[in-house]
């Protein structure tokens, strides 16, 4: 199940996350929780642009006893079929900020472009939604 978080003051002194999800990125993200078991096991923090038809994903983190599971997975389809309901075509734009700029393209099927930066085409997307959404409803 997924939850947008409208206050995200709610989400002071969560625990088992490294960032601080208690400040957004600027005023226009959203903030989603993947919901496991009854509590938070991710969140997501993204930005329609539709300047340049695309979702732009600021964060991501997944607890620290869901690592491993398809949480990830699950929170960036979230983001390539809100890009799809955008109409963006499922384009979705990142920054990896860590290690992770190979695992998202071999994970994930995310193809790099200029710079750090990182996308999700409308095949990769339509991959993912169909990979980690494919049993669960809007």
């Amino acid at each position: 199940m997924f939850k947008m978080i409208e206050d995200i003051s709610t989400l002071r002194g969560t625990v088992g996350f490294e960032f601080d999800w208690t400040a957004r990125s600027n005023d226009q993200t959203q903030t989603v929780a993947r919901v496991e078991d009854g509590q938070i096991a991710g969140l997501i923090e993204f930005e329609r642009i539709p300047s340049s038809l695309l979702d732009f994903l600021h964060l991501i983190e997944v607890k620290s006893e869901y690592r491993g599971t398809e949480v990830a997975g699950k929170l960036l389809a979230y983001v390539a079929r809100d890009s799809f309901d955008q109409g963006f075509e499922g384009f979705v734009v990142l920054e990896p900020k860590t290690l992770l700029y190979e695992y998202y393209i071999e994970k994930y099927g995310a193809k790099p472009l200029p710079g750090r930066r990182l996308h999700f085409d409308t095949e990769a997307s339509r991959a993912l939604i169909e990979r980690y959404l494919n049993d669960e409803a809007e």
